[in-house]
């Protein structure tokens, strides 16, 4: 199949054979043609296959597994061992003749190996052009100067990650922090780290959730400080964004990744699964298919996240269909629960009984301390735990599992409407905060005596006035001028054009450049005007108690996220602050006081 029009050609890299004695170069040699498949997937125009696929293969005559993988071209290499070092070997094959369209050797010396990669990746984008007819890009591609015993560690880490397990995941964590202490400017490394701590809050080690997503988020940083290209940590920290409910962050930093690197399979897949939540459904299926014919000889691995796809769609066939084929339904805590979500969609409430009731054991064993939980607690951690920015196809079922129907889910649930329950009890010098099961205790302060308030009486609105306990005076002065604030809004809307147009031209840097000056142009003049869009004035006592009310509330929810991220997320969701402040939570809470 040859490149025709705009779409891409297939490539696969299969694994380097080690002619002679294996050395202490072997790590480097067996991670060569994983390393040249990050290479490669950075160059739009080309469709890289997975290096889960083509790991198996361990010779080019295996033509029945080639056949599998639907690639147009195979690169394919060997190492020898040389008097000075080692030759390495490497052909670019088209597979609709088996012609070899390239064959070129590289002998270096042991120290100079990690030079090979450049070349090689250089040589082949430029046969491959030439081939195809078609200019191939990249928006990310650079050689990482690196050192050899440091890379090596990297090589190392990286197989222990590939294993999925937490113990796994912990030697491969001692192999990069090794690779740090060689080479403390190593940015994948960091990478490294990160995916480490991410697998773990990926597999919902509930227990150390929150201790995982905040080694995934720091570590992706410091990778991100070392090289802001880093297709994997931008994607990582996309992710923890989501999770903190900072959408449009989270929704920035995802596409910048996409735009790094568009056919890392699992890349894609995360950044699939994160477009679910954030409402972007057409875009989620289009990566889920490209990941799914990137990995052709382990598809079901993705699976999970196509029946949540299928599933948010309304697609709910499909969906069943995905799901039914996952080996380990355990995969999420609440899988099975989006199941039972689909037959209820289907009226196939048999079906759905079933799904539902095996939710309700997963909950209870990994969330509810063993404690058999009620269908409203299940359902209220599902709202917590899941980063949904617009509505979701399983509210219905929602609204179904916790109200009063005849079509009953067990003969052990509740027919009647419950309401969530929680504390916020002071207790001398500490308040004691209990939510979701999970209790806290933190030292008392004006903020959680503010929000103790709130939620006494929810819905109900209370000036700034009165959380301070003062009467207050109007006046101060303006903080801008009526002329000054078109002038903002003006250059606002100019701003938008801006980065459409530099998106549009593929100047990503100059786009990511102006967005930062929208979005610090947005936060000032969210300081400087209120709710009502009316400028604020400062020196007003009103002003001064607006201020310190939102940020003595802030300041403690930031608190009890340390100790409490559940109850943190409710409250930052249901609480609002300004001149007015209320608490108006989506579902009815019940606050022991």
């Amino acid at each position: 199949m040859e490149l025709v029009g705009n779409k891409e050609t297939t490539i696969a890299v299969l694994p380097f054979q080690v002619i002679g004695a294996e050395s202490s170069m072997s790590p480097v040699m067996k991670g060569l043609a994983e390393d040249l498949i990050i290479n490669f997937s950075k160059f739009n125009g080309l469709s890289v296959i997975s290096q889960y696929s083509t790991l198996g293969i361990s010779d080019i005559s295996d033509t029945e597994s080639i056949s599998k993988l639907g690639a147009d071209y195979l690169i394919t290499g060997s190492f020898r061992p040389i008097e000075k070092g080692y030759r390495i070997g490497v052909q670019l094959i088209r597979t609709k003749d088996n012609r070899v369209v390239f064959a070129g050797n590289h002998d270096e010396a042991s120290e100079t190996v990690l030079n090979a990669q450049d070349t090689i990746t250089q040589q082949m984008v430029s046969v491959l052009q030439q081939q195809i007819e078609h200019d191939l890009l990249s928006y990310s591609y650079k050689k990482e100067s690196v050192e050899l015993a440091a890379y090596e560690n990297w090589l190392l880490g990286l197989k222990e990650l590939k294993k999925g397990t937490v113990e796994s995941d912990l030697v491969a964590r001692n192999y990069f922090e090794t690779a740090l202490k060689i080479d403390p400017q190593f940015a994948r490394a960091y990478t490294g780290i990160s995916l480490s701590y991410f697998n773990e809050w990926s597999c919902q080690l509930w227990d150390r959730w929150e201790v995982s997503q905040k080694g995934a988020h720091d570590y992706a940083l410091k990778a991100i400080d070392l090289d802001e290209n880093d297709y994997i940590s931008l994607a990582v920290l996309g992710r923890t964004f989501l999770y903190l409910g900072d959408y449009e962050k989270s929704e920035h930093l995802l596409r910048k990744s996409l735009r790094m690197n568009p056919n890392d399979a699992d890349n894609l897949i995360l950044i699939s699964n994160c477009f679910v939540w954030l409402g972007h459904l057409q875009e989620a299926e289009e990566l889920y298919n490209k990941a799914r014919n990137l990995n052709p000889l382990h598809p079901e691995a993705y699976l999970p996240i196509g029946m949540l796809v299928y599933f948010e769609k309304g697609d709910y066939k499909k969906a069943i269909a995905l799901g039914e084929k996952v080996a380990h339904i355990a995969i999420w805590t609440d899988f099975t629960s989006f199941l039972a979500a689909a037959y209820y969609h289907l009226s196939d409430y048999d079906k759905m009984n079933v799904y539902w009731k095996k939710y309700l054991e997963l909950f209870k064993r990994n969330i509810n301390e063993g404690k058999e939980p009620t269908n409203q607690e299940a359902v209220d951690w599902q709202k917590v735990v899941n980063p949904y920015k617009v509505d979701s196809n399983i509210e219905p079922f929602w609204k179904f599992i916790v109200g009063d129907s005849p079509k009953t889910i067990s003969e052990k649930s509740t027919k009647s409407k419950s309401v969530s329950n929680g504390s916020f009890i002071k207790n001398g010098e500490v308040w004691e905060l209990n939510y979701l099961n999970h209790s806290a205790t933190l030292k008392d302060s004006k903020g959680l005596q503010d929000i103790a308030k709130l939620l006494e009486q929810p819905e109900e609105q209370f000036h700034c006035a009165v959380l301070m306990g003062v009467v207050l005076e109007t006046g101060g002065t303006s903080m801008i001028d009526d002329q000054a604030l078109k002038e903002y809004k003006s250059k606002l809307r100019s701003l938008k054009v801006d980065i459409s147009d530099a998106e549009e031209m593929g100047l990503y840097q100059k786009a990511d450049e102006l967005k930062e000056e929208y979005e610090t142009l947005v936060e000032h003049l969210s300081q400087v005007t209120g709710l009502s869009n009316k400028i604020r004035k400062t020196g007003s006592s009103v002003e001064k108690a607006r201020a310190a009310v939102t940020w003595r509330i802030r300041s403690s929810i930031k608190k009890i996220e340390k100790v409490h991220p559940q109850l943190a997320k409710h409250l930052t969701n249901s609480i609002k602050t300004g001149t007015c402040c209320s608490y108006e939570p989506e579902t009815p809470h019940d606050w022991t006081l």
